[in-house]
């Protein structure tokens, strides 16, 4: 009985964080563009499928990340954003154009489903239209694994067994490459190359950001953004502005 109690915990530990992205209202028409959604939570993005860019756009889309308990008690500590991204894409060209955001608070989500809410685009392109997209979000048991999602949680280890290289090239003079057309940055010769990684980089809160501006230096009118900007292999990396 102790095992089987046991087993019962660990499948109830197992979560998902459900977004229903439902439809939207007060959006021009646009017959030669579609509408996408991306949600990204914790560094993973999901995305809804393209539909058309009309002034009611249905998208009728659920998307989902896997958690457990603990992870969900830290997210919310930390105050985790999920942040909705609207792009108006032409399929044309594959251009996205950013129309607007949504972020849900993470601490105000239950295990019991609510009725769905409209939620305002923020910094909406389209400022003629008060742009909504109606939004649900619930945690739901995860008793299998989604089959649009992703796993909140730490990457195992992965062995990999490096390439060797010839004995005339020295690893310290070996310089990362930015590869501009691919995007990504090689490192050592091409016919050694075997394996991609990812590095990832999350801000995931700050607090007194005012302490780092000087009382003499005078803030932009309105509402101004900033960003947090890093150097990575000597290129600038920069977040998406925030207020």
């Amino acid at each position: 009985m102790g095992r089987s109690g046991e087993m019962v915990s660990r499948a109830t530990d197992r979560l998902l964080i459900v977004v229903s992205v439902l439809e939207g209202r007060c959006f021009p028409k646009r017959p030669q563009h579609m509408l996408i959604v991306e949600a990204k939570f914790d560094g993973e993005r999901l995305a809804t499928d393209p539909v058309e860019h009309t002034d009611q756009p249905e998208f009728a889309t659920e998307l989902a990340w896997e958690l457990d308990r603990k992870a969900l008690h830290q997210h919310r500590l930390q105050r985790s954003p999920i942040k909705l991204q609207c792009f108006a894409l032409d399929p044309a060209t594959s251009a996205k154009e950013n129309i607007g955001y949504v972020v849900l608070d993470l601490r105000s989500v239950q295990e019991k489903r609510q009725a769905p809410k409209w939620y305002p685009l923020l910094s909406n392109k389209y400022s003629k239209f008060k742009s909504e997209i109606q939004v649900g979000v619930v945690l739901e048991t995860d008793l299998k694994a989604p089959v649009d999602g992703f796993k909140v949680r730490e990457a195992p280890l992965r062995e990999t067994k490096a390439s060797a290289l010839p004995s005339e090239i020295d690893p310290i003079s070996i310089l990362p490459v930015l590869n501009e057309e691919e995007g990504y940055h090689q490192i050592g010769p091409a016919q050694y190359c075997r394996d991609y990684f990812v590095l990832s980089v999350t801000v995931v809160f700050a607090t007194h950001l005012e302490q780092l501006v000087p009382s003499t230096m005078k803030l932009p009118e309105g509402r101004p953004e900033f960003f947090f900007y890093y150097s990575l292999l000597g290129n600038d990396v920069a977040n998406e502005p925030f207020f």
